[in-house]
């Protein structure tokens, strides 16, 4: 049986103090996924200032007057399910909650039932409003050097600053994956881990194999059976179903790709809704893309998620975009440019881009690139997205 998508469900403490017992309730509910919580309504509020929850369970425990807060809440956040929790049973109490339009009154202690109720107003409501799907991004590459890790590190990084928590990078290059040394993180768990799990993953599993940098950005780090290309430690389709499941846990999955083609990197692109090809503007990059690109056609992969992105990019080399657009027949999607010094500090120590040159042209480039992909990810009023009817049977 298909599980349910997960919703998100964020915890206001409004009495000053976290109560445990409501997060035990939502442990036994592996279709929940706690995305945030509080014990005061102004850092609740700015928890969620780019990305509202699907269910807010306000916890009024102890207190007999509803506080003038409230209202304000439900203000702030139109497109959240509403859900007041308190043992007080007071007429004047519950009536002044009714007037504020609250979607649900849950008594405390918290039952398993009642929780599952407001699940079920929310996950109505959610289905009522536009939805905005979730993304696979597979960044690879021209050649061996071109920039894929940094492009696929920093550029998931520059996502979750606007989804904090809800995006996750998976290292799939080979054979030298390189995302763990330049987030300074070793493998607890590795991706090999979840595709051999992949029949039976859930939600459990997946928070506990997915690392977590200090960004709040999930991490899944390769492995050396991976690394080495191992005959037969990986089913095509594993991949497929591991990413299916990811896509219920993340808005945004970004996958360093590397360039090395091999079965897994063919089903890795037809499953992704955007391919960022990185090349630079030289003869063995621009002869590699003419090879790349027939073999995109040759996989059928549907032309409008091929992006290319040229990196390092100086507008006074012997080789243009007019060149490279030509080869294309399409213009560019973007340029980077090179910020060798930036980068090579970034990677040393182990730390974002944002860290070491936060004022950098590259790292403001590769935010403008994140910001150019989250308005084209969002669906469009009146026109189907390519791709959507095909994840939607996916996720089933």
């Amino acid at each position: 049986m298909n599980q349910p998508e997960r919703l998100r469900v964020s915890i206001l403490h409004g009495a000053g103090r976290e109560n445990p017992e409501i997060g035990e309730v939502l442990q036994n509910l592996p279709y929940l996924k706690l995305f945030k919580q509080a014990v005061d309504p102004e850092t609740f509020l700015s928890q969620h200032a780019n990305k509202a929850p699907d269910l807010v369970l306000v916890d009024l425990d102890g207190l007999t007057q509803v506080p003038e807060w409230l209202g304000e809440l439900i203000n702030r956040l139109p497109a959240s399910e509403i859900a007041v929790c308190s043992k007080c049973r007071d007429p004047d109490f519950l009536i002044r909650i009714m007037k504020l339009r609250v979607g649900s009154f849950l008594p405390l202690p918290l039952q398993r039932q009642d929780l599952e109720e407001a699940v079920a107003r929310a996950r109505a409501a959610l289905q009522e409003r536009p939805s905005e799907p979730s993304q696979i991004i597979a960044v690879t590459g021209s050649k061996g050097g071109v920039g894929t890790t940094s492009l696929a590190t920093n550029l998931a990084l520059a996502l979750n600053e606007t989804t904090p928590g809800e995006v996750v990078l998976a290292d799939l290059a080979r054979p030298f994956p390189q995302v763990g040394q330049f987030l300074d993180l070793k493998a607890q768990h590795t991706l090999r881990d979840l595709i051999q799990s992949a029949d039976s993953l859930d939600a459990i599993f997946l928070r506990k194999v997915v690392q977590q940098h200090k960004s709040q950005l999930g991490v899944i780090l390769s492995s050396a059976e991976l690394e080495t290309g191992f005959p037969g430690v990986i089913d095509p389709e594993a991949l497929s179903k591991t990413l299916v499941a990811l896509r219920t846990a993340y808005t945004w999955i970004v996958v360093d790709a590397g360039c090395w083609l091999d079965y897994l990197f063919v089903k890795l692109v037809q499953e992704a809704d955007h391919i960022l090809l990185l090349t630079e503007l030289s003869v063995p990059d621009l002869q590699n893309l003419k090879k790349i690109r027939a073999l995109f056609q040759r996989w059928e992969l549907d032309d409008y998620k091929i992006k290319v992105v040229v990196n390092r990019y100086e507008k006074d080399y012997t080789l243009g975009l007019g060149d490279l657009e030509s080869i294309l027949g399409r213009p560019v999607f973007y340029t980077l440019p090179s910020d060798y010094h930036s980068l090579i500090e970034a990677i040393n120590q182990g730390v974002p881009l944002a860290e070491v040159a936060p004022r950098s042209k590259l790292w403001r480039k590769i935010k403008g690139l994140a910001a150019e992909l989250v308005a084209q990810s969002r669906p469009k009023t009146g026109e189907d997205k390519p791709g959507i009817l095909r994840r939607f049977f996916l996720k089933g």
